[in-house]
């Protein structure tokens, strides 16, 4: 079936000065970020619910999400924070754990897929009674007590895609204004060894139980015309507000050996909702941050008012590390619906915050990978310093991301998290320089790594961090922390404890010897609620074989 109408061109620009945002800092260089929008629509293609398709494909070997992972780069060195560790004398957060139960695992993916995959990138989304669960290619629906609702069912069959088409990168969340499930996936196809085909799918529930039916839409990210394409729309990332729904993608080329930087997709969210066979699309190429491709261009889910769309982003494009952010905001965005007015305008600002860098492998204990046949390092990877995910309400644009960081005592550098407040000010579509950072801090444990945070703010100010955690004497483990309002994270807890080593087949040395985990930690706030729903990668059981990862899914209720 065709994909969406052409594309009609329309040049945007988007131009920021940058601002310190702490007394006496020197202002980095102004980022003059050129977008060229295109506007269209993507069609209606599919219609779907859970559970319903055909068996797996024949079983295939392990795979490995396509994900390219920059490596820690080799010109001037990183910076490294010195942070207290979470120990240290810090104002407390106080929270209470409501319930917690197993997600998807390793076990469960493979056999709703045929095959086994990692890292086990993580979706979450919860809301009128339901928790759901998208992890790699497998879906899971539950009740708020942990029961689930029918089986794990193969995220292929569900976006109804052929049962041997390359799937990664599944989120989902649920949009309480209008009361729908969204959900994405990055699908691509390989033609020899390279890249010839990507889109994303995007699925909206039509009611709001999320085991009823959907309707499917494609946004079409091959990108002919790009250089270097047909590209890879890999790592989509989903942000929803009052007026749209936002896709975000990081595009690399056929060989996945060059990056374009990323891609913005704003899709008419009434349309969605209403099933239109026809829904309004703009897309913002190339987006480019303080003279880089920009990355990790993170959407923000967007609770309450607001006067744009704002996204952040880091920044340290030589992997080593920065201390700046990148803020974006879109505004006229009920443009996308009904094409009145001024088009939507993208603006940016570069910001300066607290210093973060690339953080190190995490060191674990070693395992077993029965079915390669050789042990596993131990070795786990950590995240890159990429922004995660970002909320905004009240005025605040929230996120974290995962630096090295040094604690004194300690003699090995950890992977700890850097978290951030940020205010973002708009005047006359421009972002201004009142946009700062408000509230920063880090969080670290001695003698652990923390890996893949996400952070999410409720209604009384509270703030609630969650991560995988691991180390020499630690099983990769589910654990949390919680900041008071105004206040910063105080100590680490944990959620589940893992049960044993990481026998994942990338930790074997014949698949590189660098166990994958993340990529990512995913959470959803109640409205209106001191409530919080959080997940994160953790070692549960022994596995099949290939990999045993597991999936810890936990409320938490502030204060």
């Amino acid at each position: 079936m065709v994909i969406g109408a052409a594309f009609a061109l329309i040049t945007a620009m988007a131009a920021g000065q940058a601002v310190a945002s702490q007394a006496g800092a020197k202002a980095p260089p102004a980022a003059k970020s050129a977008a060229s929008m295109r506007v269209g629509s993507v069609t209606l293609v599919k219609t779907t619910r859970p559970g319903h398709g055909t068996a797996p494909a024949t079983r295939r070997g392990p795979v490995v999400s396509p994900l390219p992972r920059p490596t820690a780069g080799t010109g001037t060195a990183a910076v490294v924070p010195t942070v207290p560790s979470a120990g240290a004398a810090q104002p407390a957060g106080h929270s209470t754990l409501l319930r917690g139960f197993d997600g998807i695992d390793a076990i469960q993916n493979s056999k709703t897929s045929g095959f086994d995959l990692e890292p086990p990138d993580e979706g979450l989304g919860a809301g009128n009674g339901f928790v759901v669960n998208f992890v790699n290619v497998t879906g899971g629906i539950y009740r708020m007590n942990g029961r689930m609702v029918g089986q794990p069912f193969y995220l292929n069959d569900f976006f109804r895609e052929s049962a041997d088409a390359n799937t990664s990168d599944p989120r989902v969340f649920y949009d309480p204004d209008s009361g729908r499930w969204i959900a994405t996936i990055l699908e691509y196809q390989i033609s020899g060894g390279a890249i010839s085909e990507s889109h994303v799918d995007v699925a909206v529930s039509t009611s709001s139980n999320p085991a009823g039916t959907w309707n499917v839409y494609q946004i079409p990210t091959t990108d002919e015309s790009h250089a270097g394409c047909p590209c890879l729309a890999d790592y989509p990332i989903l942000g929803v507000d009052q007026y749209n729904v936002y896709v975000s993608t990081n595009e690399f080329t056929s060989d996945e050996s060059a990056f374009n930087g990323a891609q913005l997709y704003a899709l008419s969210k009434s349309q969605l909702v209403a099933g239109d066979s026809n829904v309004n699309m703009v897309n913002f190429e190339n987006l480019q941050s303080a003279g880089a491709p920009a990355y990790h261009v993170q959407p923000a889910n967007t609770y309450g008012s607001a006067d744009a769309e704002f996204l952040m982003s880091s920044l340290d494009p030589n992997s080593t590390s920065d201390n700046r952010l990148a803020v974006w905001a879109l505004t006229n965005r009920e443009w996308v619906t009904n094409h009145k007015g001024l088009p939507p305008k993208l603006a940016e600002r570069i910001i300066r915050s607290e210093r973060y860098s690339f953080p190190p492998n995490a060191i674990t204990p070693k395992g077993y990978c029965s079915l390669c046949g050789a042990p596993t390092t131990g070795k786990v990877a950590s995240d890159f310093d990429a922004m995660q995910e970002v909320q905004y309400m009240d005025g605040k644009l929230i996120g974290a991301l995962d630096t090295g960081v040094a604690i004194p005592g300690d003699p090995q550098e950890r992977a700890g998290v850097a978290w951030f407040v940020v205010h973002p000010d708009v005047y006359r579509k421009r972002l201004t320089t009142k946009t700062h950072v408000v509230r920063q801090g880090y969080l670290a444990q001695t003698g652990e790594y923390l890996l893949y945070p996400h952070m999410n703010m409720t209604a009384d100010g509270s703030m609630e961090l969650v991560f995988g955690m691991g180390g020499p004497g630690t099983f990769l483990s589910a654990a949390y922390s919680v900041a008071a309002p105004g206040m910063a994270f105080h100590n680490v807890k944990v959620a589940a404890a893992g049960t044993g080593p990481d026998n994942g087949f990338t930790g074997a040395k014949q698949y590189g010897g660098v166990g994958r985990w993340g990529d990512y930690s995913n959470g959803e706030i109640i409205p209106g609620t001191d409530r919080v729903w959080l997940a994160t990668q953790y070692i549960p059981n022994t596995g099949d074989g290939y990999a045993n990862w597991g999936n810890w899914i936990f409320a938490l209720k502030a204060g």
